[in-house]
């Protein structure tokens, strides 16, 4: 980013502005552990760059040693120990899958770049977005079966979807942790990278996808998105969302552009 570009800064988290690109950085105590506080920060940022109209391209990254370890595992069990937690925990489960969901929907690209750790809730987070970047060294995995929970920000549906209900078996129920290259291997990251590659490679693929035409983003992403829950009406939005472009200016700027290359 550059020195010039305005950033917000909150507690849990700053965003910075460049051009088409927003990068929102989590520093939320040493392990960015998610609670409620990070939620409505993370809440309120989708909001904002929802409102950038010249953002195309929103980075997730960690100025921390991990992405983010998860659910803040404190503010659970605390809530064990009331007479209300249960219902408590579930009005958090709630607010997780809303800002989870709202960041999924978001109308641009969504990158999560792994340096670090993914867990429990952070990978979910991670899940949400449409490209994952993970370094080699980072371990990514959902464990709250370990402590008797389970992965309820969207992991069982995001996960099962995106690898199969073999992986995310695999993941789920055994607890297991993957590196970054595994991760790459069984598709649940789209990159992975040496750690002493992985900033430099992660601004490249984020920088030329913040060239492309934000508009035909949208329309494949919403395609996408489609296809996984309604065929029929995905293979009429891929036919309209063609229609729609090849009426666009800047489409047929592109076209005679690559065509002239």
């Amino acid at each position: 980013m550059s020195a010039e570009s305005p950033t917000t800064k909150q507690e849990s988290l700053t965003v910075a502005f460049d051009g088409p690109v927003a990068t929102l950085t989590l520093q939320h105590g040493s392990m960015n552990a998610i609670d409620d506080a990070l939620l409505d920060a993370l809440a309120g940022t989708f909001a904002m760059v929802e409102t950038h109209s010249e953002v195309s391209v929103l980075r997730i990254r960690s100025e921390r040693r991990v992405f983010s370890a998860g659910a803040d595992l404190h503010l659970v069990a605390g809530r064990l120990e009331s007479a209300t937690g249960a219902d408590e925990i579930r009005a958090t489960v709630r607010r997780f899958r809303e800002v989870y969901d709202h960041l999924a929907a978001l109308p641009l690209v969504t990158i999560a770049e792994i340096e670090g750790h993914a867990l429990g809730g952070g990978l979910e987070l991670a899940l949400a977005c449409d490209i994952r970047i993970a370094s080699y060294t980072a371990k990514l995995g959902l464990p709250e079966t370990r402590v008797g929970l389970l992965p309820g920000a969207g992991g069982t549906q995001r996960l099962t979807r995106l690898c199969g209900e073999g992986i995310a078996a695999r993941i789920i129920l055994s607890g297991d942790l993957v590196g970054g290259r595994e991760a790459e291997r069984i598709g649940l990251v789209q990159w992975a990278f040496a750690a002493a590659d992985f900033s430099r490679s992660a601004a490249e693929i984020v920088s030329r996808t913040a060239k492309l035409s934000a508009v035909a983003q949208k329309i494949a992403k919403n395609c996408i998105r489609l296809a996984l829950h309604e065929q029929t009406r995905g293979a009429q939005a891929e036919t309209e969302g063609i229609w729609t472009l090849m009426r666009s200016a800047e489409t047929k700027e592109r076209v005679h552009g690559f065509l002239r290359n």
